[in-house]
């Protein structure tokens, strides 16, 4: 598995809020990837995504080796139970300071599991998946906007411009619990994916997204791609991505962490 990621400040906000985090794990094919977007201003924003992202990290790695990777719901409980010291970690500094209190972030993470993956998400973070059918969203937005697109009460088109499209449904941190998404997938031949905050996809295209995913660029050099773009594009948020491809011949950086930096 060839893995990385760029997080950058954007073309506008004075600083980073997002966190990004990937590494290999013990095995032949096992990797995590994690991804938060911080909100509540930038002391609370950033120091919710770095928490968010490290207290799932750390509840992963010390629980991978002692759960049944072939028992559905061992690991969905480990993820969960993971996403939700992350959710007390937030919660707890949130209520421990008067400056955060709206503070929270959204959390989107990538579990590789030899020949299949593991999805989980709160928030408006995802993941798309490239593969010879196009690109993919595997995750759905908790948000305001995506509530009333699926209710009918806004088309696509109408939701792209909507002002309360950040308006999340579900985020890490705000309450005392947080309820998780969770999908699990099968690996299939030229697939890549995409972890990504809405700096990203509010910046770009789904075809420039889908032309980098596709193209034989090692994942360091789409990541920085995708984030060149959008930049280029005048990115009016922070923008972050982890880029994960199958080629085992174009191995990149197999750890990285980066949080509240700047190009």
């Amino acid at each position: 598995m060839d893995v990385y990621g760029v997080t950058d400040i954007g073309c506008v906000r004075k600083h980073n809020e997002d966190c990004i985090h990937w590494q290999a794990l013990p095995g032949e094919n096992r990797f995590l990837a994690v991804l938060a977007d911080g909100m509540g201003g930038y002391g609370g924003g950033a120091y919710a995504s770095k928490l968010a992202v490290e207290y799932f990290t750390k509840c992963v790695l010390s629980s991978l080796e002692y759960i049944d990777s072939q028992n559905n719901e061992s690991v969905m409980k480990m993820m969960a139970e993971a996403g939700a010291l992350a959710n007390n970690a937030v919660r707890q500094e949130r209520n421990n300071h008067p400056d955060f209190q709206k503070m929270g972030t959204t959390l989107v993470a990538m579990l590789v599991l030899d020949d299949e993956y593991w999805l989980m998400h709160a928030g408006d973070s995802r993941c798309y998946c490239a593969s010879e059918d196009g690109l993919q969203p595997m995750t759905r937005d908790h948000s305001l906007v995506q509530e009333l697109v699926d209710k009918g009460s806004l088309t696509e088109k109408e939701a792209e411009r909507a002002p309360f499209r950040n308006m999340l449904t579900r985020a890490v941190g705000p309450d005392r619990s947080v309820q998780f998404s969770f999908a699990k997938h099968h690996f299939q031949a030229g697939e890549s994916w995409l972890l990504c905050s809405d700096g990203l996809y509010n910046t770009l295209p789904d075809a420039v997204i889908q032309h980098w995913m596709h193209s034989d660029r090692t994942a360091q050099e789409t990541a920085a791609a995708l984030v060149k773009e959008s930049v280029r594009n005048n990115a009016q948020d922070n923008v972050s991505v982890i880029v994960l491809k199958q080629d085992a011949t174009n191995r990149s950086k197999q750890y990285g962490h980066l949080s509240a930096t700047g190009r």
